[in-house]
């Protein structure tokens, strides 16, 4: 089998876990090579099993405006930039070049193609989601989202998570080779081991309902929280924990009570007790095309309970693991919420156990990207 590199160009909100859990389903005497842009934190190098880090190239960059900055304003790498990647990849006799966050450059992916080396993007969205920020934040959002945009239309082979937009994909792109593959757990080693008991939730001694991710206004927090302050018989009992950091897509109610808000990032060493404390988990998304926030209720038994967006309806409604409400109907959300509060919820937390072991057992990634690896080297040029 041809060698295939998978480039990790950034491990902001949650493509760290996203990649690592990836990686780490290859084997050491697999074909797979691998480059990671690390930032402060060093995530990749941390979280990277070791068996690969002799096949790993770890390149520290700042996560910096300036940075982000130079990325918007240089579209196109420097020739030196392109020939060290293409001098690193005949190094080592690469077949298939992978990015993994993205589909890719079209430059550096035109350059490589050029030199005989297939290229494989990733979709992640394939149509961008509802963003609301500061101004600057919103131009870079429409900037890189119009470059990805340009990025798949002239690829040849792409790859995504979602069984909904691979379906749009076939149907957007019948000339491309286009693969599935099925999302991974963003249950890290780090995060399956945590112990680190939030700073805020310390004295916490009612229980709470939990929404936990990067916050976003397609994530539809302001639902939860309008259903949650609207409702004296949840909030007589329970708190709400809003655990992220993000712009807040509401404005806080002045006689607001029970409400926790850790607008900061959560450590991975935090990520078992919010769940493991929690009497259930709320995602309650307007849009969402593929996310990987089912596999840590999942993986730590917590009732989850989400819109019926495609993604999430795609996995609960089959399996009956979690409960459903209607997107962007209030209403709903808190008939369900009420629901899930007062019903024993053991066969959901089993059902929710046994699609992780089914359907996030990271040999199923392996084999399954094996295999496009080695459709896409079968291709003619």
């Amino acid at each position: 089998m041809a060698n295939t590199l998978i480039i990790a160009t950034t491990s902001y909100a949650g493509m760290g876990p996203y990649v690592a859990s990836i990686v780490n389903a290859f084997r050491k005497d697999d074909p797979m090579y691998f480059i990671f842009h690390d930032h402060e934190d060093d995530f990749y190098r941390k979280n990277v099993k070791a068996e690969l880090h002799d096949k790993s190239l770890f390149l520290k960059r700042a996560d910096s405006h300036w940075n982000k900055l130079l990325d918007l304003l240089h579209t196109k790498p420097s020739q030196k930039q392109l020939n060290s990647l293409l001098n690193y990849c005949k190094k080592n006799d690469m077949a298939i070049v992978h990015w993994i966050n993205s589909p890719g450059n079209k430059y550096t992916n035109q350059y490589l193609e050029e030199h005989g080396i297939k290229v494989l993007g990733t979709v992640h969205d394939l149509h961008p989601h509802e963003a609301k920020c500061a101004p600057h934040r919103m131009l870079r959002f429409h900037i890189l989202n119009k470059r990805n945009k340009k990025t798949m239309v002239r690829a040849r082979y792409l790859v995504t998570n979602s069984r909904t937009q691979y379906k749009e994909m076939q149907s957007l792109f019948p000339d491309k080779r286009l693969f599935f593959h099925d999302f991974p757990s963003l249950v890290t080693p780090i995060v399956a081991k945590g112990g680190v008991v939030p700073k805020e939730l310390q004295s916490q001694e009612r229980p709470y309902i939990l929404f936990f991710g990067r916050i976003e206004e397609y994530k539809g927090i302001a639902l939860l929280y309008k259903a949650f302050t609207e409702s004296p018989e949840i909030s007589d009992k329970y708190d709400l924990v809003i655990a992220g950091s993000g712009q807040i897509p509401f404005e806080r109610k002045s006689n607001e009570q029970h409400v926790t808000l850790i607008n900061r990032y959560i450590l991975d060493e935090e990520v078992r007790y919010l769940y493991e404390h929690a009497v259930c988990v709320v995602y309650p998304y307007i849009s969402a095309t593929q996310s990987g926030v089912l596999s840590i209720a999942y993986y730590f038994g917590t009732p989850v309970l989400a819109s019926d967006v495609d993604f999430f309806r795609s996995i609960i409604a089959p399996s009956g693991a979690g409960r459903l409400f209607k997107k962007s109907n209030v209403e709903d959300l808190r008939e369900q919420l009420k629901y899930i509060l007062s019903h024993d919820n053991s066969e959901i937390i089993s059902k929710e156990k046994d699609y992780y072991k089914r359907y996030y057992e990271t040999a199923a990634i392996r084999k399954e990207l094996l295999n496009i690896y080695e459709n896409i080297n079968k291709a003619s040029k």
